[in-house]
């Protein structure tokens, strides 16, 4: 019986083995164009898709910086807006008669409206024609405006700043205190990219986009878009401008392409964007990058084949570059007006097309598969039917039902191959029950164990570490929570407490002492917590206590308690003119259930620096 299987199945597989050749060699040059067909037209249109992507950073731009431009002219035209006076207070003198924005600005500083500003740096040069009133005005202006904007408008863009035509720069960018930085003897209107912004370099007032340069103070690749600001009868007043860093636009570039393709990203006069990896110090020297200078010739043909497409007027469509044999297609990205290549190896090509040969052959395996089967199927009862008892037994077990039952029909004492299959099955489906009681054993335990993991986690992510306080991120959840479920709303009340001359304290007994004293004042605190009293640690020495239902009323009540027993407390304190440690609290009510949490932080806020300039030590309500 088993040399008749074998004699009958060799004699099919031969014959279906032949067929299954021919028709895949048929059926070959067939899949190869269809393939390569396939393979191109993916590249076209995803090099449509990034030329879209890439666009939507210089739609962007263009947006920010008219934005930018129509605030700046509001605020310079209000003359009722005293900039001047505060001038002095934010530029001070430095070397060879230059002028730079005071270093905490880029520190971190709090101006007196409240306003935190960061990341933000000046430079004035002493190629200055002057530093009358109206020069400082548009210079406080351009401070308060790039502090503002810049930290909300980021990827892809690394800063926000602006430029003066008298030889002036602030800058808002992360980690790069470029004013601070700058060369003394840095021209600001003598760079080519100032000098392209001036009116009678730039007659229509456009948006304008550089070629790619490298950026001297700052160590980097970039390419900068520039936007003129204009007042009255023409009068040029300042740049607006971006700088998109070429490691950002590689990083986007690389993330979004297709594998084994290659980016390259140029301005219509050939100037290289993107493309290449490492630079050399010459070129960096040099500041900008052309086709032509390049060592490797071919994003010069590239750039020719661009231009070739782009006079013609072409719908993007797929090249090929005979010298190298590999396919590239062209998308124009507008705004600056610059040229994205993809190029796609020829030899990625012939893979996806050998791939759709081999979709072919695999196809005629499975129907030569599936010719045995067939042929299989009316061989002898005694190879049939156990098979299919095996296969009724493999159902039931997979249906749930117990293995002795499941295999009751298999012939078991057959001493054939299919009686070894049989026991064989037998000795599996056993095996099987056993590993799968053991593993729901263990799937229950391990969820046991992560449902708990995860609540001492989320237990740990909203309690402060120093004071076991609930912290910011529990502060921001409840009260949004509660703004969010305000059935009954009878009012909401938040006070803001800081400790008073808290740095000094830190600066005289030691930062050990200084947690020591927050822990002691987040005790008093503690006391008063309830169900309508809720306190948090909001950030350094300062703490919030939100009042709900019937302790809204009585807020300003507790807060000074709270105070009289912080006071009461004794916690020396040396640097204070008291003595002791005080706090200061702002507190702001509310009984509009549409109120939001930022206004209401900001009323409290209001009233604690209010507390603070009273002489600290007491409650400041509104």
């Amino acid at each position: 019986m088993r040399l008749l299987a074998q004699q009958v199945l060799g004699r099919v597989a031969l014959w279906s083995t032949l067929a299954v050749v021919c028709a895949t060699g048929l059926g070959y040059a067939y899949a190869w164009q269809i393939s390569r067909d396939r393979a191109l037209d993916q590249l076209r249109r995803h090099a449509e898709l990034q030329g879209l992507q890439q666009e939507q950073a210089f739609r962007d731009a263009r947006a920010h910086l008219e934005l930018f431009s129509a605030e700046f002219l509001r605020r310079y035209e209000d003359a009722q807006a005293d900039y001047g006076e505060r001038f002095a207070g934010m530029f001070q003198p430095a070397e060879n008669d230059t002028l730079r924005l005071r270093p905490e600005y880029f520190r971190g500083h709090r101006k007196p409206d409240g306003r935190y500003v960061i990341h933000t740096t000046g430079f004035i040069s002493s190629k200055r024609p002057g530093l009358d009133a109206d020069m400082q005005r548009r210079l406080v202006i351009a401070t308060d405006l790039v502090a503002e904007l810049g930290p909300a408008w980021g990827e892809p863009f690394a800063n926000l700043y602006v430029t003066l035509p008298e030889n002036a720069s602030v800058m808002f960018w992360p980690g790069m205190a470029w004013g601070l930085d700058a060369d003394p003897a840095l021209d600001i209107v003598g760079d080519p990219l100032v000098q392209a912004t001036l009116p009678a370099n730039n007659p229509g007032r456009d948006m304008l986009w550089s070629s790619l340069y490298f950026d001297i103070t700052a160590r980097q690749w970039a390419v900068t878009v520039q936007l003129p600001v204009d007042g009255d009868a023409g009068r040029h007043l300042a740049n607006a401008s971006q700088d998109i860093l070429l490691e950002d636009i590689m990083e986007r570039l690389g993330r979004s392409r297709l594998t084994g393709s290659r980016t390259l990203l140029m301005s219509a006069d050939g100037h290289l964007i993107a493309g290449l990896g490492a630079l050399a110090e010459n070129d960096q020297a040099r500041g900008k990058l052309h086709v032509d200078e390049l060592d490797d010739p071919f994003p010069a043909r590239v750039h020719r084949m661009a231009e070739e497409h782009f006079s013609r007027g072409h719908a993007p469509h797929v090249m090929k570059d005979e010298e190298s044999g590999a396919y590239v297609v062209f998308s124009r990205v507008d705004g600056p007006d610059w040229r994205l290549a993809t190029v796609y190896p020829a030899n990625q090509v012939a893979g996806a097309a050998h791939r759709g040969a081999a979709i072919m052959l695999a196809l005629g395996l499975v129907l030569q598969l599936i010719l045995l089967v067939v042929v299989g199927t009316v061989l002898s009862r005694r190879v049939s039917q156990p098979v299919q008892r095996l296969r009724d037994a493999a159902d039931r077990i997979a249906r749930g039902e117990q293995t002795e039952a499941a295999i009751a029909d298999l012939p078991l004492a057959e001493k054939n191959e299919i009686g070894s299959l049989s026991r064989s099955f037998r000795d599996l489906a056993s095996q099987v029950e056993q590993r799968q009681v053991e593993l729901e054993g263990t799937v229950e335990d391990r969820t046991r164990e992560l449902a708990e993991a995860n609540r001492r986690l989320e237990q740990l992510t909203r309690t402060d570490s120093l004071t076991a306080l609930p912290n910011r991120r529990a502060f921001d959840h409840d009260l949004a929570d509660l703004l969010a479920h305000p059935e009954p709303f009878s009012g909401l009340a938040l006070g803001m407490l800081d400790v008073d001359y808290f740095k000094p304290y830190n600066d005289t007994l030691g930062h050990e002492a200084g947690d020591q004293a927050l822990r002691r004042v987040a005790d008093v605190l503690a006391g008063q917590v309830r169900r309508d009293v809720r306190c948090y640690r909001y950030g350094g020495e300062e703490f919030a206590l939100v009042f709900t239902s019937i302790a809204v009323p009585h807020a300003e009540r507790i807060l000074r308690r709270i105070l009289e027993d912080i006071v009461a407390a004794g916690i020396q304190h040396p640097a204070s003119p008291l003595g002791v440690v005080t706090v200061s609290a702002g507190l702001a009510r509310s009984y509009d259930q549409g109120v939001d949490v930022a206004s209401l932080v900001r009323a409290a806020d209001r009233q604690l620096y209010a507390a603070k300039a009273s002489g600290r030590n007491r409650v400041a309500a509104s």
